[in-house]
């Protein structure tokens, strides 16, 4: 790995960061653009009963140092191709991402959703345990915005947003929640 963490660690790190819960592997109908991260995979974990997934990739740092999760609702192979399409965005040096990125998808980010693009942003819900990982690797959070919320983040910077996402006390698993803007 690029960061100086194998996969197994990674692998490892997210199984002792969500201990006694089940670290699944994830497919998605097409792998395709992942040549250039090929010990990519993604994973799921239940988030408890009734409270939605975490979806987090190992091998996206191979390129950038970076790892990404997201949280969903639901446990869709959709998450996973989401990763793997950030992942292999972020693999060119030339687009790499970091905290206070805003990435269009093109697309809604989950069935149901009309948010369009993933916030890049320290993992606030999880913290620093997951954050740093073996290897100097970074996992990032990717939160799914509205078009509006990504426009705020680019004129007034993430910490504007960031507060307002805490004063209306956004529920980050809602794919149809309003815009906070």
């Amino acid at each position: 790995m690029g960061a100086g963490a194998g996969t197994a660690e990674l692998e490892e790190h997210l199984r002792g960061f969500w201990r006694g819960r089940e670290l699944e592997p994830v497919v998605w109908e097409d792998g395709a653009g992942l040549d250039r991260l090929p010990d990519f995979a993604a994973y799921r974990v239940a988030q408890g009963p009734g409270r939605g997934w975490n979806h987090a990739t190992v091998g996206a740092s191979a390129r950038g140092g970076l790892e990404f999760v997201l949280m969903a609702p639901t446990a869709s192979g959709d998450h996973a191709e989401t990763l793997a399409t950030v992942a292999h965005f972020n693999s060119f040096e030339e687009h790499r991402v970091g905290v206070g990125s805003v990435l269009h998808l093109g697309r809604p980010w989950a069935k149901g959703s009309r948010m369009e693009h993933l916030l890049v942003s320290p993992p606030h819900p999880f913290g620093p345990l997951l954050e740093q990982a073996p290897g100097g690797v970074r996992y990032l959070w990717l939160m799914p915005v509205h078009t509006a919320e990504a426009q705020v983040v680019l004129a007034e910077g993430l910490e504007v947003f960031e507060e307002l996402l805490e004063a209306e006390g956004v529920d980050v698993l809602d794919v149809d929640r309003p815009p906070v803007v």
